[in-house]
């Protein structure tokens, strides 16, 4: 930890992950936030050891292949900042396709994420997928195969994620079937879009590598927007 008399402060960084940047893994991702701070000469806190690394808290890992609108990564700053001018700094360190929107004072830990938004673009949808994917999103149960840990191994195992899904609503955007879906988000009760494009895909002409996913906003259990 720093040290006990030594001026500090946790912020968190807002960023946008989009286009090429959607291909870039979380290690990846972290790898290239230590350089761009670097780069930005922005004084935060290393661990300490033998091997110090910067300190960096992403909230939640975005699966590789999806953009999103709503990623952090918390920091400790070691002095004094004007947030608006680190923000225009480090933004610039940044690739294109990985945008920094605002840095500002964390107002609630990670944990407290427990949905978020999504919009799914099936470019390669048949002409019954809406109205199939309709009747798969409202029945009763919703089963998919999940990897879950047992015995420190995963293994496939059936689960039913009716419950996991807040909302939902399909509809057509340019000529493409389009998912707006709430799904379980979080530490404890994570749900990939990519299990249910797996769902309304199987058994049919749609090609689910044709789906795109946005994570466009992430929300507390009581429906607030995390921050």
């Amino acid at each position: 930890m720093p040290e006990p008399n030594k001026w500090h402060s946790d912020v968190r960084v807002f960023y946008e992950k989009t286009g090429m940047a959607k291909y870039i893994s979380h290690l990846d991702t972290v790898h290239l936030f230590t350089r761009a701070i670097k780069r930005a000469k922005i004084p935060i806190w290393f661990t300490e050891g033998y091997n110090p690394r910067a300190f960096l808290t992403f909230a939640m890992p975005l699966s590789l292949g999806t953009e999103s609108y709503c990623e952090t990564v918390d920091i400790r700053l070691m002095q004094e900042e004007n947030l608006d001018e680190l923000t225009a700094r480090l933004d610039s360190a940044l690739p294109p396709d990985i945008h920094v929107t605002k840095i500002a004072v964390p107002k609630l830990p990670p944990q407290e994420i427990a949905w978020a938004d999504y919009k799914i673009i099936f470019e390669g949808a048949d002409e019954t997928f809406s109205e199939r994917a309709e009747k798969i999103l409202s029945d009763d149960k919703i089963t998919v195969i999940k990897k879950v840990k047992k015995d420190r191994e995963k293994v496939d195992k059936q689960v039913d994620i009716k419950d996991k899904i807040l909302k939902y609503s399909i509809n057509s955007e340019n000529g493409f079937a389009v998912l707006n879906i709430t799904l379980s988000s979080g530490i404890q009760n994570n749900i990939n879009p990519s299990l249910v494009i797996g769902k309304l895909t199987e058994n049919s002409s749609t090609d689910a590598d044709s789906a795109s996913i946005i994570k466009l906003k992430s929300y507390t259990a009581e429906g607030h927007e995390w921050e």
